[in-house]
């Protein structure tokens, strides 16, 4: 074998050590983007637990129902309920929390590894060294518990099917409904683990009637909504996805994918090299640079020009080829490991990572960047599964692709906390002064910014209906979503605030073209580069 590992019982606990490492110093976060809707239904669950989304929230221009509000079933939420019951709502006790599913996400990856190659902790640390885990584990949403039921179900589902074992495989059919309910997505572990059955056991058999239990348990969710909302939730959200989905053509939304998955999976790239050896470093490269071409050719990518007034953004166009080609290497990966071993675990794998990009490019409304979480344990696989096939590749080689990723990954997460901890000061720092000045204060704006503000006892300006008062100012986050301009004979600018929460790194900025939780505001989950301001506005009622 290519390099030695710890045993089992010593890996899980490094394993863990090194996740709370990693993690535990963001515990401190400010509540971010879409944490709002998890920490405001896990709040009325504890008063009405049956009726989970039976509130309204101002989440666009106006009161809106938490069904529609909401794309997510309530599962995460619920387990956020019980950490707030048990050690209070506070942003470190809420994350301390979450690093429980971050840890299972890590060791199931580990145990699940175990079954597909000889080195599952380089799999795990793999992982662990990947933007989209440190993000997605630093956050307050479902993404991270997801994962980690979604590998914990194939893990049993693999364990219990040879030799057939009904209680693991009752476990497995647990997890998926689990997994389905935590977030819609896990509805894709069905086919995934009906396809791998039938390669393993050859046919049909009883192992089928066990997806019976989630299907059920799926049935019963639509039916309960349907009754309790007047629609099921579970057929609403594919409708939903379908109306919002951005207007961005096959080309661009082709290549916002891929770039996404190549950024959020780092450590292909650095990888390149011990993977496909000079040759495939070189072609690797030269695929890159066509397609460097073929964006200075479209001129723009989604929304966002690579090329404005005649002007090549050689920097950012150098990047998002290299993200693109991070993601062609885990997809070669993908088809050379089929195309050798052709199995029903590399099958597998293929049809895991294709079934990501497919979802997130192809069916999600939107191409956001944890959405890619599923798929990291699957590209880790790939690439220690492939290093395997060349004994000259030690440990020592790997480290440097896992100490680039996991560097990338910190400084990411590291950018994206202060990001969050922007809206919290701006809430905090711009609202003190005006108080004395206005008779009320608004604000327009959602995400994190909202639940600051609201927590101040301000309330949102709403368009519909649009009720100003006399000696009113009201905050404008112009990096924020749901945002609109009053006429000006209604209100005028009085001030206007610069805040810079990374000066190299941007996370969520559409004047850099970095849109990690919503491609709407670029084509890449990140930019390295000199990062745009936040900016924020106060404005008077004339």
């Amino acid at each position: 074998m290519p390099w030695k590992e710890p045993r089992p019982a010593l890996a899980c606990w490094l394993l863990a050590a090194l996740t709370l490492a990693c993690l535990l110093p963001f515990a401190g976060k400010a509540v971010h983007m879409d944490d709002p809707l998890f920490i405001w239904t896990a709040k009325h669950i504890q008063a009405q637990p049956i009726d989970f989304y039976g509130f309204s929230v101002d989440w666009g221009y106006e009161d809106t129902p938490m069904t529609t509000a909401m794309q997510n079933p309530p599962l995460a939420a619920y387990y956020m309920a019980a950490v707030g019951a048990i050690f209070g709502w506070s942003e470190v006790a809420l994350h301390c929390g979450y690093i429980l599913p971050a840890l299972a996400l890590v060791l199931g990856t580990y145990a699940l590894a175990r079954k597909f190659c000889s080195h599952p902790f380089t799999v795990a640390l793999l992982l662990i060294s990947s933007p989209v885990f440190m993000i997605s584990s630093t956050g307050l949403m479902c993404d991270t518990m997801m994962s980690a039921l979604w590998v914990w179900a194939v893990f049993f589902w693999i364990k219990g099917l040879e030799p057939e074992n009904p209680r693991l495989l009752l476990t497995a059919a647990t997890f998926v409904a689990a997994c389905s309910l935590t977030k819609y997505f896990g509805i894709c572990l069905i086919p995934l683990l009906v396809v791998y059955s039938f390669l393993q056991r050859k046919s049909a058999g009883r192992w089928l009637l066990y997806f019976l239990w989630p299907m059920i348990i799926l049935l019963a969710y639509q039916w309960w909504t349907a009754r309790l909302y007047g629609r099921g939730l579970l057929a609403d959200s594919a409708n939903m996805a379908v109306a919002k989905r951005t207007a961005t053509g096959a080309l661009s939304r082709t290549i916002e994918t891929l770039a996404f998955c190549g950024g959020c999976f780092f450590a292909a790239l650095p990888a390149l090299p011990l993977l496909w050896g000079k040759r495939g470093t070189f072609l690797g490269a030269g695929g890159a640079g066509l397609m460097g071409l073929l964006i200075v050719a479209m001129g723009k990518v989604g929304n966002f020009a690579v090329v404005e007034a005649g002007q090549v953004k050689w920097w950012y166009l150098l990047q998002i080829s290299m993200f693109v080609l991070g993601a062609i290497v885990i997809l070669a990966l993908a088809w050379n490991d089929f195309r050798r071993n052709r199995n029903p675990a590399s099958l597998v794998l293929l049809l895991w990572i294709a079934g990501v990009l497919v979802f997130v490019g192809g069916i999600n409304w939107t191409v956001a960047g944890r959405n890619f979480l599923p798929l990291a344990p699957a590209a880790a696989l790939l690439v220690v599964r492939r290093l395997e096939l060349s004994p000259g590749n030690g440990a020592k080689y790997l480290c440097w692709p896992l100490g680039i990723s996991l560097a990338v990954a910190l400084m990411v997460a590291g950018a994206d906390w202060r990001l969050a901890g922007v809206a919290r000061d701006a809430a905090v720092n711009l609202t003190k002064p005006l108080v004395p000045r206005y008779k009320s204060i608004a604000f327009e704006g959602h995400w994190g910014f909202q639940y600051y503000m609201e927590q101040l006892g301000f309330e949102p300006l709403r368009r519909n209906p649009l009720v100003l008062k006399t000696n009113e100012a009201f905050i404008v986050p112009l990096q924020n979503t749901s945002l609109f301009r009053l006429p000006d004979n209604l209100a005028a600018k009085e001030a206007e605030f610069n805040y810079f929460p990374s000066k190299w790194i941007s996370i969520q900025n559409a004047k850099a073209g970095a849109g990690y939780y919503s491609d709407g505001w670029g084509p890449m989950p990140f930019v390295f580069g000199p990062a745009p301001a936040e900016t924020y506005l106060v404005v008077r009622v004339k």
